[in-house]
């Protein structure tokens, strides 16, 4: 008999299988001039530096890996003191700007988002006014936009390489590679190159 249960390893092991593909081609759209100039707009923005405290105390307190957004707007919302303020922004990756989200404490940055490898306690930030959240179409949630235009996951300087990143990894993926492995074998292939590109990344776990 076929058992129809899932276990925890297993809905863990989807959940991320899903993550990785999501983001491999989320990171993979087509370039465009507007990418271009609003990565060097945003780049001369001002920079603040945001902590992250220790992993096991953010999910003590019920933050989610991988949805930072929604972590900070809920602390935002929850904090009976208003102290906390929801701030949207690019978080620093090499030569790429991804879109995060992270809270202001009474003048104190925080990243509320656990992370699933060790990371710096701190990290640059730039906060971006114009990023402004609207639901939905399908009402499911909350989509960022900035004037007026839907957001990327990314503003990247060399979009052709993850263009081939995400070409190489589904290759894996049609040869039989698991989705964990094909990104790891992927971005170890692409390690060597992206730092003589940009000399400082650190794991995009966002």
């Amino acid at each position: 008999m076929t058992s129809s249960t899932t276990t925890n390893s297993e809905a863990v092991q989807t959940e991320l299988d899903q993550f990785i593909f999501r983001n491999v081609e989320e990171m993979a759209f087509e370039p465009s001039e507007w990418e271009a100039s609003t990565l060097l707009e945003v780049l001369a923005l001002p920079r603040v530096t945001v902590m992250r405290p220790p992993v096991e105390q953010l999910l003590e307190i019920g933050m989610r890996p991988n949805d930072c957004h929604a972590n900070c707007a809920a602390q935002a919302a929850n904090d009976t003191e208003g102290r906390s303020r929801h701030v949207s922004g690019w978080y620093i990756y090499g030569s790429d700007l991804i879109l995060h989200s992270v809270v202001d404490i009474g003048g104190d940055w925080y990243c509320l988002t656990p992370q699933t490898a060790t990371l710096p306690s701190r990290f640059q930030f730039i906060p971006d006014s114009q990023i402004e959240w609207r639901e939905s179409a399908n009402g499911s949630g909350m989509d960022a936009y900035r004037g007026g235009r839907p957001l990327p996951l990314a503003l990247r300087k060399y979009p052709h390489v993850h263009v081939q990143m995400r070409n190489e990894f589904m290759a894996l993926i049609a040869a039989g590679v698991a989705a964990v492995d094909a990104r790891d074998r992927v971005d170890a292939n692409w390690a060597a190159a992206l730092l003589k590109l940009e000399p400082t990344r650190e794991p995009f776990l966002l």
